[in-house]
């Protein structure tokens, strides 16, 4: 081979094959070829990218529109949380009753089988454990009302900011004159006869309850969180749910009752005369 030759081979290209993958599908019987799959390094690469990614995105379609999602922490739905912590309760109660009546039965059991003086034993299974519904001691009464006394003048700072641009009517008519009851939150009005009652602001009446001695009770919701309480009417003519203007006639006291007027904000009682004038 000459000089000439030599140079022109090693200047030659050189042809690289890329590394190539095939898959073959064989049955077994026959030893017959029935697929064939070909593919280069980066088909194989994308083949098996694409097939994580569609597996990623199969997980991601089941956890969020299916009810899986609300197996994982923090996506369970308000409303089943809200059953939970129900169920959760009632089972609180009802294993409070459960005690209860054991321990009753377990007494009565005790008696009868003379291991137990009567005097000693739980005849009655609600006395095993308290009950909500059972009117206050003399003590949790003196507790409220000394807890209301101290809150009453920490939340009714904010009642004067909230009234501003507020004018209210007076409750009655403009002859009424307001009695001393020794209650500063509570405003007295009589007027010698039949009292007129009427809204002090616009507002929506939330309750009508009546009393064992005819006399009825409107409580209005005024805005701004304010609250008119009218006690001692023999007549209403408005009923629950029912929205009132200002100076609206709400019913009327018998000519031997004054009306009784009560203002709150904020759960906290105010002094209604520092609000209204009847004057107007």
């Amino acid at each position: 081979m000459t000089e000439a030759a030599k140079k022109k081979k090693s200047h030659a290209p050189k042809y690289r094959n890329p590394k190539r993958y095939r898959l073959d599908f064989i049955k077994e019987n026959t030893f017959n070829r029935i697929w064939t799959v070909r593919m280069t390094r980066g088909k194989v690469w994308l083949a098996t990218t694409t097939f994580i990614a569609s597996v990623c995105a199969l997980i991601l379609v089941i956890v969020l529109f299916t009810p899986v999602r609300q197996l994982l922490p923090g996506k369970m739905e308000r409303d089943i949380r809200a059953r939970y912590l129900e169920t959760a309760l009632r089972l609180d109660s009802l294993e409070q009753v459960t005690r209860a009546r054991n321990a009753y039965l377990e007494n009565i059991t005790a008696i009868l089988t003379d291991k137990i003086d009567a005097n000693e034993a739980v005849t009655d299974p609600g006395s095993a454990y308290n009950d909500s519904l059972l009117a206050a001691s003399d003590a949790e009464r003196r507790f409220v009302r000394q807890y209301e006394s101290e809150e009453r003048f920490n939340l009714s700072v904010l009642a004067p900011i909230a009234a501003e641009g507020m004018i209210f009517y007076s409750p009655a008519g403009a002859s009424a004159t307001v009695g001393d009851d020794g209650d500063p939150q509570t405003m007295t009005i009589s007027s010698g006869k039949t009292t007129p009652a009427q809204a002090v602001y616009r507002g929506t009446v939330i309750s009508v309850i009546t009393d064992m001695d005819g006399l009825s009770t409107v409580t209005v919701q005024h805005p701004n969180e304010f609250v008119s309480i009218y006690s001692g009417l023999r007549e209403v003519f408005i009923s629950s749910g029912d929205k009132v203007a200002a100076g609206q006639r709400l019913g009327h006291t018998p000519p031997d009752r004054p009306l009784v007027y009560r203002l709150w904000h904020s759960g906290s009682s105010l002094d209604p005369e520092d609000y209204i004038s009847l004057e107007n």
